[in-house]
């Protein structure tokens, strides 16, 4: 019965508890519920300030694309302002050069066309029947050299209408104050005037006196115009005497400007005209020769280069052959009509003086920079390739070097292209003979043809005969005999033998009964292998002495029909250079049927 009732009273203990549980988990339903209701809240508040947050990052990307934007046009409007400032300033200064212009230089504009309206033949035909009074053509020089007195060309053109009326007093005055201005333009345009009115002997003293007064090393464009008219014999054969004189004083000169194109070196010894000539020879086509190559050895690069060197005159005589297809002298034709005379007075009439280009340089960049709406690069860029080549002047021996090896550069006829010839001949004649020289110190009596440890000496004279069969014996023997040799060194190598022997045995008595699985199939495969071994090198020596005498036979077969290919190679090699280096002769011989200065 106790036991019954202390049971009965655990149980209502436990009920108790379970329904105090039961009620704490009624309290603790409601505030979870109240928790979640205030949870409920937060992520309602949550989702706006996100929405918000939302609308606040669209707003900034918005901004920042405007701020982009306005950073963009502000720095076009810059740019934009930058060149339009560049344009306003280039347009004020080009308007000030152009006034400037015109009130310093506006009167040689007419000064020019005086000139070339007196200097004109038929205003020499018209002065003559009296069309033209000579009072007129005086007082309209002396306004222009009131106009211009430091314009060289008002005083010349002062002393062709003193001509014209035969007052040699004033004449020779203005002819000596155009020469204090510029005494190079000056004897060039009377040169060219007393040759277009049919006085040959004045204007060979005039061109003598401006061939003095050229340095050879600055050369202007107009002198190749001028070069063509004295070749076409347009200022007659006395002009054309001189002018081949002071060529070839040029050509023989000692001194050149520091800093040219060529070294300060005597140009007459052919320095300057070596590496040119180099650059015609013949290169030694790939595969070619190549038997003899491979038994030459070291010997090859200095014969190679001795061969190429070699075809430098016929490769010589070629290009001038096809330059000047009439010879040195060419034709006897007649005498040109003066369009040559014509065109260089006509472009030294035009030529602006170092003032007057200056100005109108600095006008041309202006006008470049209004052209590319205030692009100084582009500008620039645009200003110098306008420029062209005939900007810069040329060295006298860039002028022959163009007329004889680049003739479409030269821009020059015929005739000056031959006078060009002759000044620069005897430099390029002894250039070439250095060069051959060259070429034969390259060129030995003998070379030393060696192939398979063998190797004999045959004459490079190609008229001396070379007997194939003996050298080819001698080597298929040399080998032969070496691969003999070689069979009779195979012999059983006992060492060998012996230690293959014993690793066998060792690891198949001593290994290979304590071992199992993957270790007893692998030492007993090496003990196999040893034992192979030993066989080998008893039973494989008539195999290998064999497989020797093959390779023997095989090389024996392979050098005999080198060294025959290599000989036969040999003699067209050698009588190529030869007959290369003999083309000197003719080149010397069309050369020498140039008409003596």
């Amino acid at each position: 019965m106790e036991d019954r009732y202390e049971a009965g009273s655990a149980l209502e203990r436990l009920h108790e508890r379970v329904e105090g549980i039961g009620q704490s988990q009624t309290r603790h339903e409601g505030k979870l519920d109240g928790f979640e209701e205030n949870l409920h809240g937060v992520r309602a508040h949550v989702g706006k300030l996100s929405g918000e947050l939302a609308e606040v990052r669209q707003e900034l990307a918005g901004l920042e694309s405007a701020v982009t934007d306005t950073r963009q046009t502000l720095d076009s409007f810059i740019e934009q302002y930058g060149r339009d400032r560049e344009v306003a300033k280039a347009q004020a200064e080009l308007s000030r050069l152009t006034t400037q212009w015109h009130a310093d230089f506006a009167q040689r504009k007419h000064t020019r066309a005086l000139a070339r309206g007196l200097v004109h033949t038929l205003t020499a035909h018209a002065v003559k029947r009296g069309v033209v009074n000579t009072a007129t053509v005086r007082a309209c020089t002396e306004e222009r050299m009131l106009l211009e007195p430091t314009y060289w060309l008002a005083p010349a053109a002062m002393t062709v209408a003193a001509a014209f009326r035969n007052e040699v007093e004033r004449g020779e005055s203005a002819h000596a104050h155009a020469l204090m201005l510029d005494a190079a333009k000056t004897n060039l345009f009377f040169s060219l005037t007393y040759s277009r009115l049919g006085d040959q002997v004045k204007a060979a003293n005039c061109m003598d006196l401006y061939l003095q007064s050229l340095d050879p090393d600055e050369l202007g464009q107009d002198f190749f115009v001028v070069l063509d008219a004295i070749a076409s014999k347009e200022l007659g054969e006395e002009a054309l005497g001189y002018t081949q004189l002071a060529m070839t004083g040029w050509s023989q000169s000692r001194q050149l400007t520091p800093g040219g194109p060529y070294p300060a070196v005597d140009l007459a010894d052919g320095g300057h005209c070596e590496v040119r000539l180099q650059s015609l020879c013949r290169r030694m086509p790939r595969g070619q020769y190549d038997a003899l190559r491979k038994v030459c050895g070291e010997q090859w690069k200095a014969l190679a280069e001795g061969w190429e060197l070699a075809s430098v005159p016929g490769r010589t005589l070629a290009h001038l052959r096809r330059t000047f297809p009439d010879g040195p002298n060419g034709v006897d034709w007649p005498v040109s009509a003066g369009h040559y005379v014509e065109s260089a007075l006509e472009r030294l009439i035009n030529q602006l003086e170092p003032d007057e280009a200056d100005m109108r340089e600095r006008m041309r960049q202006l006008e470049r920079v209004i052209e590319h709406g205030g692009d100084l690069e582009a500008a620039k860029a645009a200003h110098e390739m306008s420029l062209g080549p005939d900007a810069e002047p040329v060295t006298f021996m860039t002028l022959l070097d163009q007329a004889v090896f680049e003739p479409a550069t030269a821009r020059l006829g015929s005739p000056a292209r031959r006078m060009a010839l002759r000044a620069i001949w005897p430099s390029l004649e002894h250039a070439v003979n250095r060069i051959v020289a060259a070429s034969r110190h390259h060129l030995p009596h003998h070379i030393t043809l060696s192939i398979a440890d063998w190797s004999c000496t045959v004459p490079t004279d190609p008229q001396r005969m070379v007997d194939p069969g003996s050298l080819l014996d001698d080597l298929a023997t040399h080998i032969k005999r070496q691969t003999q040799e070689q069979s009779d060194a195979v012999v059983r190598r006992w060492p060998r033998f012996w230690g293959a022997l014993a690793i066998g045995t060792l690891t198949g008595a001593l290994v290979v009964p304590f071992v199992e699985g993957v270790w007893l199939g692998l030492f007993l495969l090496v003990a196999l292998v040893m034992f192979g071994w030993a066989a080998w090198e008893i039973c494989g020596v008539p195999l290998r002495r064999k497989h020797v005498l093959d390779q023997g036979g095989r090389l024996q077969h392979e050098a005999v029909a080198t060294l025959a290919k290599a000989l036969d190679q040999r003699e067209d090699f050698f009588e190529e250079w030869h007959k290369s280096m003999g083309e000197l002769t003719a080149l010397t011989r069309w050369g020498g049927d140039r008409t003596p200065d």
